[in-house]
């Protein structure tokens, strides 16, 4: 499926098009959370709280810009809350 039917089918919180998007983004969205948290197990935690509230507030996306871009932003700001709580 393409990206944007992809889209559309978790806006209508169809869990076949869920899982496809996450599918299509977890093994980069990783990498990405690896870089900001060495242990792996943190990073999948960030990683699934990311796609979580990306896809809760999947309603917000506009389509103005690239998803990936949208999801990586969410993601950063996942990996550094977890660094926040770290540090407390």
């Amino acid at each position: 499926m393409q990206e944007k039917t992809l889209i559309e089918g978790c806006k209508q919180q169809d869990r076949r098009a869920q899982k496809a998007l996450y599918d299509l983004y977890a093994s980069k969205m990783l990498g990405l959370c690896r870089r900001y948290l060495s242990d792996r197990a943190d990073a999948e935690d960030a990683l699934l709280n990311g796609f979580y509230n990306a896809l809760s507030q999947i309603q917000t996306y506009e389509g103005s810009g690239s998803f990936e871009g949208w999801s990586r932003r969410i993601m950063v700001n996942e990996c550094l809350m977890a660094l926040r709580q770290r540090l407390r």
